[in-house]
């Protein structure tokens, strides 16, 4: 909203604001005719059985009444994700983690498609009040050397961020498809084992990675393949040929 004009304002400062005011009530007013299309759209893609869990959520009734269209979408992600608001916390909390440690990308899964899989489920543990950080590693991502007065809170949650981070990193890295990026994943840890952490430190560097590696020994297999196919028949003893058939001709593909 434009600030009042100051006491002594000219006439022309008064119409501008007056000007402004208008602009701003009416584009207000687009934006929450917006709100309510959006919200309406949301709800109407979703199923009955869909509509009668979120209406149950314990924040449904205020994302309706604000027409809040993401916190509408939060509550789907958590229906979708088989995370209750009634459910015991600490059961719901473990199901998402069993769900986040046994999501792998398949065969017919994109990047983007695995990647976004991962973070909404990071993001309904971090709903329910869990975390993906373990405090073991702190005492590797904390600043060196330690301070006089010990270390701040500020340090303390910077530190929590840096192995959230690299969690979902490694995650996303380790368990992606085997059969195009397993040869990708073995030169990480190798790469290691010899002193070079090659190791992505958040999820962004995980999914550009993955993205944009080339599995050089799969095409070089397929090419190889194509040329024994051409070879595949090689003659055996004499070349005997009587009209258009070839005797003693044998094929070491399908014999």
């Amino acid at each position: 909203m434009p600030q009042d004009p100051p006491n002594n304002a000219n006439q022309f400062e008064i119409e501008s604001w007056k000007k402004q005011l208008d602009l701003y009530w009416k584009s207000r007013g687009v934006y929450q005719d917006n709100k309510m299309k959006l919200f309406s759209l949301i709800w109407g893609q979703s199923s009955k059985t869909t509509q009668s869990k979120v209406e149950t959520h314990s924040n449904y009734a205020q994302c309706k009444n604000g027409y809040d269209c993401l916190g509408l979408l939060k509550i789907l992600r958590e229906i979708v994700f088989c995370s209750d608001d009634r459910q015991y916390k600490y059961k719901a909390e473990d199901q998402a983690k069993r769900t986040y440690y046994n999501l792998k990308q398949t065969l017919d899964m994109s990047c983007q498609e695995y990647f976004e899989r991962v973070r909404n489920i990071v993001e309904v543990i971090k709903s329910l009040g869990g975390s993906l950080c373990d405090d073991m590693h702190l005492v590797d991502e904390r600043p060196m050397p330690r301070p006089a007065n010990g270390y701040t809170d500020q340090q303390y949650t910077g530190a929590r961020v840096r192995i959230l981070n690299k969690t979902i990193a490694y995650g996303i890295l380790v368990r992606a498809d085997h059969g195009h990026y397993g040869k990708l994943i073995k030169e990480v840890e190798n790469a290691f084992l010899k002193g070079n952490n090659d190791y992505p430190t958040i999820p962004t560097e995980a999914y550009t990675l993955l993205v944009n590696y080339q599995n050089y020994s799969n095409s070089k297999r397929s090419n190889t393949q194509g040329e024994l196919d051409q070879l595949a028949f090689v003659a055996e003893g004499k070349h005997l040929k009587t009209g258009k058939e070839f005797l003693y001709i044998k094929c070491f593909k399908c014999n």
